[in-house]
């Protein structure tokens, strides 16, 4: 449930795909694993609606920057479609555009976030950063920072 003004909405969400779009490591050298924060995680959020087919689309591009070479380790684009049900009840049409409830895009980027962390870690088993503790994203901020398109 979501509270859209005062108003509870009940609806229904899925997962409808997860597709990799992108995953690079770069060969940039030795560094320390050993230091904290060796690691910059770059993180980007783009979010679209699909009216058509009922879906909210999340792109997400993270980077992983190593700090004391100043260079990108890899990076990994993802994109995630959700499938809400009753599309229109939830997701409101605005002039230029459409709001999506607060509550709704906190859950689903979270729900990335998660799955950005997962992917990552497959993808880099076997690699200097199989080890690597990835850090908690506070997905409240790409909310303040983003506009939904």
């Amino acid at each position: 449930m979501v509270d859209n003004k005062e108003k509870e909405i009940q609806f229904q969400m899925r997962i409808s795909s997860i597709n990799v779009l992108r995953f690079s490591q770069y060969d940039i050298g030795e560094f320390d694993t050993n230091k904290i924060d060796v690691i910059e995680y770059q993180s980007d959020f783009n979010v679209k609606v699909l009216e058509e087919s009922s879906e909210l689309a999340v792109e997400t591009t993270v980077k992983l920057k190593v700090q004391e070479l100043d260079s990108y380790f890899g990076e990994l684009k993802v994109l995630m479609k959700f499938h809400i049900t009753p599309f229109e009840t939830v997701i409101k049409k605005e002039r230029g555009g459409f709001q999506i409830p607060d509550a709704l895009m906190l859950n689903l980027l979270n729900i990335v976030a998660g799955t950005i962390r997962g992917i990552l870690h497959e993808k880099l088993r076997g690699t200097i950063l199989q080890n690597e503790i990835f850090p908690l994203i506070d997905t409240r901020d790409f909310m303040k920072a983003k506009e939904v398109k």
